[in-house]
Formats: C-alpha cells, structure tokens, sequence
C-alpha cells in the first residue's frame, strides 16, 4: 500500500468559510481533525481536536453549518463536533476517495501554514485521483511524495497533548537538544508563538511523559 502526503496552503485551502471560521485572535486553527465522513444526504460530520477554542457564536452563525458541539479539554484546546453543508470543493475530495477506493489517514495536521493529509491507496489509484483534481482544487493540493505506508506504533507521543508534540517537534528540529544546543527555549517560545514560559511548561510536560515511558 502506498502513502500520498500533500499539503494544502493556508491561504489556498479548499476548505473556505468552514475552516476561516475557526480563526481565532486572527490566528489559523491548529490541531487534528480526527474524523471527516460524506453523509449520504450530502452533509459531512467531523471530529476535530483545535489548540484554541473556537468562539461558539461565530460557529453557531455560519449559515452551512447545521449542528455543533464543543467541549474543552484539559490542556486548553477543544473538541469540536460537526455537521455541515460542505464546499462544492470539500464534497468532490471525499467523493474521490469513495471513486477510487482510497483512505484518508487520521488524523489530518491543521497547522498555521495550512492543512497536511495522507491518502492511502494502491499507487495507480492514488494517481488517479490526483489526476481527477479540479482545475482550482489541483492548484492548490501540493503532493510532497509518495511511499510505502508503514504503520507507526506511536506509543510514546500518542500520550501528549496536540501542542505538546509541537512544541517538542520544533525543539528538535531547532537544535534545542543538540549538545551542544543550537537554540534556545526563547527560539522555540518564537516558533510556536507563545511566552518562554509557556514553552517551556510544554517541553517539561512532555519530556516529563516521554522519560516516564521509556523508563
């Protein structure tokens, strides 16, 4: 089985009014959508993990979405259920991977530069189905490559929290645990865009979960 990762662009997603209006403090959303399913009547339901809590008013306003609900977590994010009216854009995608027998593998990273997705499928499938992009959809949808699908048994980051996995994936991808250290814990607090405290808390939470783990 091969693996399709692609990238959708923040300001170039297919996703329109539906995602701007997780927008928060002028922020993208961050996070995990968990769960995205074509319902027969042409209405999508989705299950979504967001870093920041959407404002409900402004969820509540938007004229495609149908019902909601919206659940705080312990580490400050939310859990938001969906059901909606889809783009005409949102709707051919699912319809695709029903067409050509393909699997989306969760969860999908909502992140500030856009949206990153794994597609499952035999290769000639998944060629496919690119190929059957619409004209504004393929211009938009970035494949970064194709491999084979390998199952990752992520028992030790499966326990952190969404911003937790950031914050420790930026640390390593600054240096910050190089010896000797390349970064600092300023130079991460910058990249994920919070206080030095506030990264730091999140790197301590996570080392804290990953040594007891391995320990």
């Amino acid at each position: 089985m091969k693996c399709l990762r692609a990238h959708f662009d923040t300001e170039t997603n297919p996703f329109g009014d539906l995602y701007e209006v997780f927008v928060t403090d002028g922020e993208w959303p961050r996070g995990e959508l968990r769960d995205i399913r074509l319902r027969r009547d042409g209405t999508v339901v989705e299950l979504c993990h967001l870093e920041t809590a959407p404002d409900p008013e402004r969820v509540a306003s938007h004229d495609d979405i149908v019902d909601f609900d919206i659940s705080s977590t312990s580490d400050g994010g939310a859990v938001c259920h969906l059901h909606m009216h889809p783009t005409e854009h949102v709707r051919r995608l699912l319809e695709l991977l029903d067409e050509h027998d393909l699997l989306l593998d969760t969860p999908i990273r909502l992140t500030r530069d856009g949206i990153t997705v794994h597609v499952l499928g035999g290769h000639d499938q998944l060629t496919a189905a690119v190929s059957s992009l619409p004209d504004p959809l393929a211009a938009a949808f970035s494949v970064d490559g194709f491999s084979e699908y390998t199952p990752v048994a992520d028992s030790v980051r499966a326990g952190l929290t969404t911003r937790q996995r950031e914050a420790l994936s930026v640390a390593v991808e600054l240096g910050y645990y190089d010896i000797p250290r390349c970064s600092t814990i300023d130079d991460v607090a910058c990249e994920l865009g919070c206080s030095a405290s506030t990264a730091s808390e999140h790197l301590r939470k996570a080392e804290s979960h990953v040594l007891t783990k391995l320990g």
